[in-house]
This record gives structure tokens, sequence and C-alpha cells, in this order.
């Protein structure tokens, strides 16, 4: 995941945006001389933008996302919508195969797609909203972005969170000082995460207190990448990718010398994978100065709410729509539209 999220860091470009055919101040780049802009670009009233965080080069299933997270900015009601999507969300590719939410990405990159279409489409399947670029970061990216370009983030923990088996990078092959008589039992006895726990040495506990918490890149990663943290789940990691993703935003409010924005872009996506231009950063950059008093939704689809767990024919834990993807797309629009009203 990586969480992930940071790639949002480029997505607050957009925050408070309001488009129009010639923003307030946009003086050196045009609506005409913009590219890649959405289709709907002259009387643009939302803007959707997928953010996908994966582990990258040296990581079992690398291209896989551990963060799929939805932004919807409502330019007339000044609202910024968060969606969560499980990773094991059960969706049905393009294609007709049925699989995991969490390798749509991963079939992007192996067919050299860009534009990430078929994590696009499959994000519409779940919220309903079509989607107009997406952002992908790594761990690495995602550790550089928070420590070297943002120089840390403040994140509002909302719930203390402690993870007793939280990966050390590089022990993943410690044998622990079992012998290879042991290490053939543990492998025939134990899967999974028991498995996992005969090799105690390849893990440390994190602990995340409540409160306000001011994070490096190697502390949002552990945050938003516990497997095992209490609260623990994908649900509850959703619920800290949102959190970071608002820190995020906040101390982007805070940087200064940002008028290069070209320069800046730049600087960001260095680290990610996206289909958003530097162009089109400084169009948009003009009305960023009114975004800070957009009001943040944040929306986690989960068990408690419109999904159901499962398991797919090849024994894999899923998720799927109690009802169907139609009736999840409803229950976000109407928890929006109920925020909107509120």
């Amino acid at each position: 995941m990586a969480g992930v999220l940071v790639s949002s860091t480029l997505l607050t470009y957009w925050v408070g945006t309001r488009l129009s055919a010639r923003p307030t101040g946009a003086e050196s780049i045009t609506l005409q001389d913009a590219q890649n802009l959405p289709d709907n670009a002259e009387d643009l009233s939302a803007l959707t933008i997928l953010l996908l965080g994966y582990g990258g080069a040296g990581h079992s299933g690398g291209t896989l996302s551990d963060v799929i997270q939805v932004v919807q900015l409502d330019f007339d009601n000044r609202q910024l919508a968060l969606i969560s999507i499980p990773r094991d969300s059960w969706v049905t590719l393009p294609n007709g195969v049925q699989s995991k939410i969490n390798a749509a990405y991963s079939t992007d990159l192996q067919n050299g797609d860009d534009n990430a279409t078929i994590a696009k489409n499959m994000a519409q399947v779940v919220t309903g909203f079509p989607i107009d670029y997406y952002i992908g970061v790594d761990f690495v990216g995602f550790e550089r972005i928070i420590g070297q370009e943002l120089g840390g983030i403040d994140v509002e923990v909302a719930t203390t969170m402690t993870d007793n088996w939280y990966p050390i990078k590089g022990e993943e092959l410690n044998l622990c000082g079992l012998s290879p008589a042991e290490m053939e039992a543990a492998h025939a006895n134990y899967s999974g995460f028991e498995l996992e726990q005969q090799f105690p040495c390849r893990f440390e506990t994190v602990t995340y207190p409540a409160g306000t918490i001011h994070m490096q890149g190697g502390d949002a990663l552990k945050y938003v990448r516990s497997r095992h943290g209490n609260p623990g789940g994908d649900f509850a990691r959703g619920v800290r990718q949102q959190e970071v993703l608002a820190g995020i935003r906040d101390k982007l409010f805070t940087l200064e010398g940002v008028s290069n924005i070209p320069r800046v872009f730049q600087q960001f996506a260095d680290h990610v994978q996206t289909d958003l231009d530097a162009e089109l950063a400084e169009f948009l950059w003009p009305a960023i100065k009114n975004s800070r008093d957009y009001e943040i939704v944040r929306l986690n689809l989960s068990t408690e709410n419109v999904l159901t767990g499962g398991t797919s024919g090849g024994g894999a834990s899923i998720v799927q729509p109690r009802e169907s993807w139609a009736a999840v797309q409803a229950y976000v629009q109407q928890q929006i539209n109920q925020a909107v009203a509120e």
C-alpha cells in the first residue's frame, strides 16, 4: 500500500478547484493549452481520482494494490470525499475473469497501460464514479514523498493502534534459531499468519497512540501498512489511510515557495505513476488558495455497511456486495448526498 496514499500529494493540486474555461489567475496556461483534461472540463462540477499504493520491487506480490482509495472532488458543494475500497473486493475484470480488485492495477502494469484503464474501470464498478485520473505509488516512493518532499506530516490518530507483528525489512529469511528439522515442521504444520508467528525475530512492535503524531516516511508507511494491528484488518487500514491523506493535505497547505508549480509537480511525479501532468497542475493551481475549508467526507466500504465476507473458488478470503455493486454505488451516493445536506 503504501497507502500508499501519499500519492495524494499530487491530488491536492485539485482540492478546492472550480474549473471554468479560464480560471481566475491562470495566466500562462489556458484550457486549450492544458493537455489530458477531463472530457467535461469546460463545465466541470466534480473530479474523481483513484489513489493506489503497492509494495513495488523486492516485495512479494509487489504490484498488487494494498491501498485503493477513490477521491471525489465536488466543486459545487466544496466537498472532498475519500472512499476506501477493500483490496479483497471480488470483481469481474473486463476479460471476464473474477479476481480481487487489488490485481486490477497489476494487470494494467503487465499490459503496459500507463492510464491504469482496468483499475479505473473496477473502481467505477464499486463506487459508481467515472475515474478521471489515477496516482500510484510504491513503498519507496511513499516514504520519500512524506520524508523528503514534505519533511514529515502531522496525522490525527483517532484510535490507538498497536501491531506486535510488523515485518522488519531485511529479516524476511531469518531462521530465528530454528533447526532445519524445526523449519520443516513449521512449514508442514502452519500456514499464513500462524506460520509467520513461528519466526518472531522477523517482526517488531509498533504503536501509535491516539492524538496528533508527527510522522516521517517510515512511520507513515508502517501506520498505513500494518496488517495485524489492533484495531486491525483491511477496514481499519482504510481508516488509517484516510487519516494520513488528511495529514498530507494539511501539510501541503503550509508549504512555502510553491509558485513554480511545474517544478514542484515534477518533484512529486518522480516518485509516482500517474496520468496527470505538470501543465494541468499549473492550470488548476490558481484556485487552490480557497481549498482549505473543503469539508472532508470519509467513507469506508466494509462488512459493517454494504459488504459481506466470503471465500473464492480457490479458497481465498474475499468481500462481496450484500446485494449488488449497483446497491453499493447507491449507498456511496446516499452517504455523500447526506453529507452535503448536513
